[in-house]
């Protein structure tokens, strides 16, 4: 079930293997209070790192369909839980995605935490991105 519990099974997880994400997506949404509590598909996670060298040598159930530059995935429990890499250079935070660069805000990490969430500007910035995506 992709519940609160889950959530924190899926962190946890990752971070037992050296792993540090912060929760994103819907999830991140509600966690932060800007919309209702609603059932969820998967579990979205920013990973902020150089490179996938530690994600890739870790033994999941990847899903071979969800292999980006940008993106892994992997099922937990029936559950698909996406992680997102975030590198850092001179200007800051970014995801770099097939089609352009997401920046993301300069406290995108600021959240601490045995479950950390992506700040508020974050998300909505995530929202708004995905939005144009989507239209395009």
């Amino acid at each position: 079930m992709n519940d609160l519990k889950f959530v924190d099974r899926a962190v946890s997880l990752l971070s037992s293997k050296g792993v540090d994400t912060w929760v994103f997506g819907g999830w991140g949404e509600e966690l932060r209070g800007l919309i209702k509590p609603r059932k969820h598909a998967d579990v979205d996670l920013l990973y902020p790192a150089d490179d996938w060298r530690v994600v890739d040598d870790l033994y999941l159930d990847w899903v071979d369909a969800k292999r980006f530059p940008w993106k892994r995935a992997f099922m937990l429990e029936g559950i698909m839980v996406e992680l997102f890499l975030a590198r850092y250079d001179a200007r800051g935070w970014y995801t770099q995605l097939e089609r352009r660069r997401h920046d993301w805000p300069e406290n995108v990490f600021s959240a601490t935490g045995r479950i950390r969430v992506v700040s508020t500007a974050a998300l909505a910035g995530s929202r708004h991105s995905y939005r144009v995506d989507a239209a395009a």
